[in-house]
């Protein structure tokens, strides 16, 4: 059933426009974490990449920064539809025992997404192992 999570939330993922997934995590973790999420120095710049194509100011993030947005928006997806927003946000952004004491919004900012992904699909399935 995780796996079944985290493969839908990854093709709603990738089938968001990336302005679109950048306005998700605006409104769920704020400009701060979103920057951090994406490694970027400026907690302004976020507000730039939600912006819809066209409109003055927008700023398409590198693909670095996009391939991090995407990455914490299907884990959060995944289990905000297993539990709720609020349990997906706490999750992004507490210590996790399962990868080392680390958050994954901190692995996911620093590009070490296979353990993000084994750590979402152990806490969908409720097992202890990573």
């Amino acid at each position: 059933m995780a796996t079944s999570l985290l493969t839908h939330a990854s093709e709603e993922t990738t089938r968001l426009r990336t302005d679109q997934v950048v306005e998700y995590l605006l409104g769920h973790f704020g400009p701060t974490y979103t920057a951090y999420i994406a490694n970027s120095r400026s907690r302004a710049m976020p507000a730039r990449w939600a912006l819809a194509p066209g409109q003055p100011n927008r700023v398409e993030p590198a693909l670095d920064k996009v391939r991090r947005l995407r990455a914490a928006h299907t884990v959060a997806v995944a289990i905000e539809k297993a539990e709720n927003d609020q349990v997906a946000r706490a999750w992004l952004i507490a210590g996790n025992p399962r990868i080392g004491g680390r958050t994954p919004a901190e692995l996911i900012r620093d590009d070490d997404l296979p353990k993000v992904f084994a750590a979402a699909e152990a806490f969908l399935e409720g097992t202890y192992s990573a």
